[in-house]
C-alpha cells in the first residue's frame, strides 16, 4: 500500500543498510528479531501496552492491542510492542500512585525515542496511566493515538449498583454492626465483576472521556464497555488510523492545543469529573509546552457550566446507563456553547463534525442545560488564607447540609492512618473540621481517601468537613477539599493550624479560611516543624524533582 503512496514523509526509523557501522549493525539485529528488508523500510509504528495481571483495568489489553497491530499492518506499518508499567489505585502501596504516572511518561519516551519510533498508538485504562499517556503525547509530538480500555461492568446487589466506592462506607457500617460480615464479604467479590474501569465517575472513566474531549482518541471511544465487539473493532481503526496520522504527519501538539485543554475542563464540570483531573489537566498542558492557567480554566468554568450527569457518586446511574443515555457526544453537543468546535481529533475531523447529530436519549441520566442536577459545576476552586494557591472540592458530591457554608474547629492529623482510627474510634464530632495534611507531593505523596470513604458510611458524613493538600479518589463524596496548595511541607498556612483553631468555608464564593490574624498565621508558618518522611529509591528521585502542584506535579 505505502508503495502506492507518493511524497510520504521521511522515516525516523529509516535504518539505511549502507557501510556505517551504527546503522548496518542495528538492521542486522533487527535481522534477528525476524524482520525483512520491506518490513523495514516501512513506519514503525509503537504499541505501548500497559497490560498488567495485577489489576482489572488492564488484564484485557492484549486483545486491543492484537486488533491494534491488525490494523496496523493491514495499511503498511510495522507493528512494535512495547509494555509499560500500570497500577491501580485501589490495589497498590498509596505512595507510588502518583509516581508511577510520570515513570510510565519515562518509560514512553525511552522506547519511543530510544528506538526512532515513526509514530505510537498507547493502549491503557485506569486513573494515573491514562494522564501518563496524554503527557507522554504531548511531550514526544509524534502522530500518536490513545486507545482508552473501557469500563467494568456494574454489579446489582440486592437491587441497588454497587462497585468501588462502596468498601469504604459498609467498612464503616460493618463495624458499627450495622450490615453483617457475610454482607460485607458479598460486596467484595461483587465490586469487581470483570475487566475494566470501575463504572462509576471516577478518575479513570473521567479521564478517558477527556481523552476523548481533547482528541486524542477515537470518537465513542470512553462510553464502550471494556468486554465488546465495539471496542476491539474501534482498536483495529485506531490500527488503521495512526497510519493516515503518520502519512499527514499530524502530531500530538496539533492536537493538544489550549483550546482542547479548556474544552476538556468545560466538559469535565458538566459530568462531575473526578477533582484528580485538576493535578493531570496542567501535566499534560506543561508536556505540551503550553504556557497556560489551568485553574483559572477550572474556577472560572464551575461558575458557568452546570451538572448535567449523575453517574455514581454524583448520582445513582452508572457508565451503561450513561452510554446507553447518549454518552459523551451528547453531553459535548449540549454544552457545544462554552466550547471551541474548530478543535481537531486524531480522526481527522473537528469537534463540531464528531458531536454532530448526538443527542440525549435519556434525561434522567444526562440533563439537557436549562433543566440540569445543579447550576453549580462538578469542582470548584476555592481560595483563602488556608489555601492561597487554592483547593478543589467535587460541589457535585457534597451532601446538601454542607453545601453553602461552614465554620468549625479543626482537628489535624499528619496521616491518614490517625485519622481513619479516630473515626472508627468515635474521637471525631460534628461540627469539626478534619485536616489530613503532609499528603502532598513534596511530602508523600499520599491520599486521604480511606478516610474520606469510611466517612461516607458514618453518619458524621453530613456534619464533618475534611481539607487534605493530598489527593482523593476521583470517586470521592462529601465535603471534602483536596490539593490544598501550597501543601504543608512547603510550609504553606496548613502547616500552622492547630487543633481548636476555626476553618470556615463559603461555597458560593469560592472561600476556604482559618479565623486567625495573618501576623499569628505567619509566625506559626516560620515556626513549623515540618514533617518529611524520608525516601529511597525512585520514590526519593521523585520526591527531589516533583514540581508545582499548579503546572501539574511533573518532574523537573
Amino acid at each position: 500500500m505505502l508503495d502506492e503512496i507518493k511524497n510520504l514523509p521521511r522515516l525516523r526509523s529509516d535504518l539505511p543498510d549502507h557501510m556505517d557501522v551504527d546503522y548496518a549493525g542495528a538492521r542486522g539485529l533487527l535481522y534477528g528479531c525476524g524482520y525483512t528488508d520491506r518490513e523495514l523500510d516501512t513506519p514503525h509504528i509503537g504499541i505501548i501496552n500497559t497490560w498488567s495481571e495485577c489489576n482489572p483495568g488492564h488484564i484485557h489489553l492484549r486483545e486491543l492491542e492484537a486488533a491494534v497491530e491488525r490494523g496496523i499492518r493491514e495499511t503498511g506499518g510495522l507493528p512494535f510492542h512495547f509494555n509499560g508499567v500500570s497500577v491501580c489505585d485501589g490495589i497498590v502501596k498509596p505512595a507510588y500512585i502518583l509516581p508511577s504516572r510520570d515513570l510510565l511518561v519515562n518509560e514512553i519516551e525511552v522506547m519511543a525515542e530510544a528506538n526512532m519510533m515513526d509514530a505510537l498508538v498507547l493502549i491503557g485504562t485506569c486513573d494515573k496511566v491514562l494522564p501518563a499517556l496524554l503527557m507522554a503525547a504531548g511531550r514526544l509530538d509524534l502522530p500518536m493515538i490513545v486507545v482508552t480500555g473501557g469500563y467494568m461492568e456494574t454489579a446489582r446487589l440486592h437491587d441497588q449498583y454497587v462497585d468501588y466506592i462502596d468498601v469504604g462506607p459498609s467498612i464503616t457500617k460493618a463495624l458499627r454492626g450495622e450490615i453483617s460480615q457475610e454482607d460485607y464479604q458479598e460486596l467484595l467479590h461483587s465490586i469487581a465483576p470483570g475487566p475494566g474501569a470501575c463504572g462509576m465517575m471516577g478518575t479513570a472513566n473521567t479521564m478517558s472521556m477527556i481523552c476523548e474531549t481533547i482528541g486524542m482518541s477515537l470518537p465513542g471511544n470512553s462510553c464502550l464497555p471494556a468486554v465488546s465487539e465495539e471496542l476491539r473493532n474501534l482498536a483495529y481503526q485506531a490500527g488503521k488510523q495512526i497510519m493516515c496520522l503518520w502519512e499527514q504527519q499530524i502530531t500530538a501538539r496539533q492536537i493538544i492545543t489550549p483550546a482542547a485543554i479548556a474544552n476538556a475542563i468545560h466538559m469535565c464540570m458538566a459530568i462531575g469529573g473526578s477533582t484528580n483531573t485538576i493535578i493531570h489537566v496542567p501535566a499534560i498542558a506543561t508536556e505540551s509546552e503550553l504556557d497556560m492557567n489551568c485553574s483559572d480554566i477550572y474556577a472560572d468554568a464551575s461558575q458557568k457550566i452546570p451538572l448535567l450527569v449523575g453517574i455514581r457518586p454524583n448520582g445513582p446511574h452508572c457508565m451503561e446507563d450513561f452510554r446507553r443515555a447518549g454518552g459523551l457526544g451528547s453531553v459535548l453537543n449540549e454544552i457545544r456553547e462554552h466550547l471551541d468546535l474548530s478543535c481537531i481529533s486524531v480522526n481527522g475531523r473537528t469537534l463540531a463534525e464528531n458531536i454532530q447529530g448526538h443527542i440525549i436519549l435519556d434525561n434522567t441520566v444526562i440533563r439537557p442545560l436549562e433543566h440540569p442536577l445543579s447550576f453549580d459545576g462538578g469542582m470548584a476552586l476555592c481560595r483563602g488564607n488556608l489555601v492561597p494557591e487554592g483547593a478543589f472540592i467535587k460541589l457535585s458530591a457534597v451532601p446538601e447540609a454542607l453545601r453553602n457554608t461552614f465554620s468549625g474547629r479543626a482537628r489535624v492529623f499528619t496521616n491518614v492512618y490517625d485519622a481513619t482510627a479516630a473515626l472508627r474510634n468515635g474521637d471525631i464530632h460534628a461540627g469539626e473540621a478534619i485536616l489530613i495534611i503532609y499528603q502532598g507531593v513534596k511530602a508523600g505523596p499520599e491520599t486521604a481517601y480511606n478516610f474520606t470513604t469510611e466517612l461516607k458510611g458514618s453518619p458524621l458524613k453530613e456534619s464533618v468537613c475534611v481539607i487534605t493538600d493530598g489527593r482523593l479518589s476521583g470517586a470521592a463524596s462529601g465535603a471534602c477539599f483536596s490539593y490544598a496548595s501550597p501543601e504543608a511541607a512547603l510550609r504553606g498556612p496548613l502547616c500552622a493550624v492547630r487543633d481548636g483553631d476555626i476553618i470556615t468555608y463559603d461555597l458560593p464564593n469560592r472561600r476556604l479560611e482559618i479565623e486567625l490574624p495573618q501576623e499569628e498565621l505567619e509566625r506559626r508558618m516560620a515556626q513549623a516543624e515540618l514533617k518529611l518522611a524520608p525516601k529511597k529509591g525512585y520514590l526519593k528521585v521523585y520526591q527531589h524533582c516533583v514540581g508545582s502542584v499548579l503546572k501539574g506535579a511533573v518532574l523537573t
